[in-house]
Formats: structure tokens, C-alpha cells, sequence
């Protein structure tokens, strides 16, 4: 989502004139943007902030920090970053700008963070290869106890549908061939009568678009309609996200997740039984507060039982002002154990199950380059793979995968 608004805020300023460049030296004006998803991402900002001090004094340059830290510590930035001159909530960047005219013209320090459900109807980033992130909607509703997100991007807002299909054609006609639409939780999209599974079945009618993905799922809203839409439509890819942040019940009813061990592993099921092929990716939270070790064991034996295709595995970050973080946490060793622990398990199952493709073909677009002269794209499973050779980005070919260096398929185009 960060990388969606970051080609918002860039296609706003190029429509008024501003230009890229591609050395901080040559730039009038720098804009950072922020996450504040976990505590690491907020500490690596605010060094990096801090870093650009020397920058900002040079006469006539304006410094902007944007985004979800942006609105969550927007009065420590004010006062402790003297230098930061633009300070933009998630919803403020329409009118940027303006903002930028205005320091300027008048030598203000700016900062707007409200919340107003904006979804920036009307903007169409211009693409930057062969795939894009079109989101959705912003915001949320569900208050996973854990979880700043609503507090700093707001309620779920959903966008006009016809905007969203007007985006993507424009994409298309560029030569984009694989389409992730974004969201919170994108399951929960409604928009005039239409939901997620319609909003799908009308992306697979635009002519053209090769590949169409969606992130993320929450598992309480990953309904039937939905899977059986992405079972009919080859251009929708058969991929899931679906986070599960535990496999214990009780941490589960603590972070507010709405689903229990048992419906999240049925859900799983069902996906495999409509779905054979479906590649299942998740999220795991380890060491959430009063996890014992009885209960962190209970999510390595979900993850032994999905085998999921891969896995983001965090240690809990306290969030301030989320229900959470009242809650007394564990000790940082035993969390970093635990931690590792789960990692070392989950990647042994991501080798055996990427050992498992040698000798099996996929579909595979390229995306981008690899390392000495090699080509590197997707199969439909979102499973990157390289072959060794030179290959045209943007096109498609059938890959046989031959071996595996370190946990990456490596492949080769079938002999004619």
C-alpha cells in the first residue's frame, strides 16, 4: 500500500509540473514516506529523517514526511524535527501541491492529518513495469487488538468501482500484465451493491489483462462466492494470503481476529478442495502477550498441517494505543527463541515444496532482471523463478525448473 500511495503523491506532483529525479542532490523537495505498521519501520524512518538535516538546510529545499507514522506521531515530528517542513496524513495527499506552494510562498511549516475516507477516485499512476498495484479501498474496520491501522488510515472507505476498472485499462493499454488489487481486507469491499467476488468478475472482462492478484484476505471474510469466482476466471491467479497470526484460539480471541484454529484450517480445505493448485501464503505473529510455549507450539503444528507455500513471521510490536498494548508483553529472548524457531520450521517446508517443482513446468512472466544476465519473473502462485538467460520483460513463457539455489527455482526455457 505504501509503494500504491507513493505513485499517487508522484502522479499528483508530475500532473502540476514536478519531476522525477534520480539523485536527492538535484531535487527542490524530498518526500518520505512512513509506515507505522511495527515499531522497527517507525525507528528506520525517523533515523532516516534525521538524516536528512544537511539536505534540508541548503536554501530553498522543502522536506515532507508523509504516511501512517506521519499521522500517528505527527507532534513529535513537529517539535523535534524542526527541519521537517510538510507533515500529510494518508487522506492529505490530493492537494499536495498546494501544500508546497504555500511553504514556498509564505515559509509555513504545514501539517494536515486528517481522516476523511479518501480514496483517490480520478488518480491513475502511471505504471513502473510489467506489474501494479491498483488498490481498492483504504482503511479499516476490524480493530485486531494488535494492530494501529485504523487509527492512522482510518474506517474502511471503498472505491468507485468504474474508477478502479477505468485504472486498470489505462495499465493495460500501457503494457501492465499483472494487476494486485489492494487493500486492508480486500474481502470486504462493497460499493454500491457490489462486493469483492463481483468487483473480481468484472476486472476479468477487460481486455487484455493477463493476471489479476488481490491482497490481503482476513480469513473471517474469504467467502465461497469469492473462491469460486477465482476457480472460473483463468485470469484470476490462484494465490492466497490469507494471514493467520496464530494457531492458538485463545491468542486469537485476544488479537480480535473473529475465526478459530478449526475454521481457519476447514477454510483451507475448502480452497484445496475447488482449487487444487491454490499457492497459500500467511502471516504469523510470534510472542503476542501471555502466548505460552504450549500455545506458540500449537501455530507450528498449523504450519506443519497447511504446509503453507511461504510465510511472514514477525515478533509482536507493541502499538500504542491499540487494546494490545496494555497488555504485559514476554520477554524479548524468549520471543526472538520462539521467533527463530518458527522461521527455521516454516523454511524447511518452503525448501521441500520448492525442491518439489524440479522438473515441473509453470507459466512464468518476467518482471524483472536477475544477477549476471539472468531473467526474473512470477508463475501464477506468486513463486519467483530465474532463468539464466536474457529474456524480454513483459513476456511469458512455459519454464521447466531444474534446480534450487538457496530457496529460488532456477529454470529454463523447454528446447524447441
Amino acid at each position: 500500500m505504501n509503494k500504491a500511495d507513493s505513485s499517487i503523491i508522484t502522479q499528483i506532483l508530475q500532473e502540476h509540473g514536478y519531476e522525477i529525479v534520480g539523485d536527492p542532490n538535484y531535487a527542490d523537495i524530498f518526500i518520505v514516506n512512513t509506515c507505522s505498521v511495527r515499531a522497527h519501520a517507525e525507528a528506520r524512518a525517523l533515523g532516516y529523517i534525521s538524516t536528512m538535516k544537511p539536505w534540508r538546510n541548503k536554501d530553498g529545499r522543502i522536506l515532507a514526511v508523509v504516511g501512517c507514522m506521519a499521522k500517528r506521531l505527527e507532534n513529535r515530528l513537529f517539535e523535534e524535527f524542526h527541519f521537517v517542513d510538510l507533515i500529510l496524513g494518508p487522506d492529505s495527499y490530493r492537494t499536495i501541491d498546494e501544500y508546497v506552494k504555500e511553504i514556498v510562498d509564505k515559509k509555513n511549516r504545514i501539517i494536515e492529518t486528517a481522516l476523511h475516507e479518501e480514496t483517490y477516485c480520478g488518480i491513475h499512476p502511471k505504471p513502473n513495469g510489467v506489474a501494479s498495484f491498483v488498490p481498492i479501498m483504504r482503511g479499516c474496520n476490524n480493530f485486531c487488538s494488535y494492530c494501529v491501522v485504523p487509527f492512522v488510515r482510518g474506517h474502511a472507505a471503498s472505491r468507485n468501482f468504474q474508477d478502479i476498472v477505468k485504472e486498470i485499462e489505462d495499465l493495460v493499454d500501457s503494457g501492465v500484465k499483472d494487476i494486485t488489487l489492494l487493500g486492508q481486507n480486500v474481502n470486504e469491499y462493497s460499493y454500491q451493491g457490489t462486493d469483492f467476488a463481483d468487483l473480481l468478475k468484472i476486472c476479468t472482462q477487460i481486455p487484455g489483462l493477463f493476471r489479476l492478484r488481490f491482497l490481503t484476505s482476513h480469513p473471517k471474510d474469504l467467502s465461497d462466492k469469492i473462491i469460486e469466482t477465482i476457480h472460473i476466471h483463468r485470469n484470476i491467479c490462484e494465490w492466497f494470503h490469507l494471514p493467520l497470526q496464530s494457531g492458538c484460539n485463545r491468542i486469537l480471541e485476544l488479537m480480535n481476529r473473529r475465526y478459530t484454529k478449526e475454521s481457519y484450517l476447514r477454510l483451507i480445505e475448502k480452497i484445496r478442495q475447488v482449487i487444487p493448485e491454490a499457492s497459500i501464503t500467511t502471516d504469523v505473529i510470534v510472542g503476542f502477550p501471555t502466548e505460552t510455549e504450549e500455545e506458540f507450539l500449537e501455530t507450528i503444528s498449523v504450519l506443519d498441517k497447511v504446509k503453507f507455500d511461504d510465510a511472514y513471521m514477525y515478533c509482536y510490536s507493541p502499538r500504542e494505543g491499540t487494546k494490545a498494548f496494555q497488555y504485559e508483553s514476554a520477554p524479548e529472548a524468549v520471543i526472538k527463541k520462539r521467533l527463530q524457531t518458527l522461521i527455521d520450521f516454516q523454511n524447511k517446508i518452503v525448501l521441500d515444496k520448492t525442491k518439489a517443482m524440479i522438473g515441473k513446468k509453470f507459466e512464468v512472466l518476467f518482471e524483472t532482471r536477475a544477477r549476471n544476465k539472468g531473467s526474473r519473473g512470477k508463475t501464477r502462485g506468486n513463486k519467483d523463478v530465474v532463468v539464466e538467460k536474457d529474456i524480454e520483460l513483459g513476456s511469458v513463457h512455459e519454464v521447466i525448473i531444474k534446480k534450487i539455489i538457496g530457496k529460488t527455482p532456477v529454470g529454463e526455457l523447454p528446447k524447441p
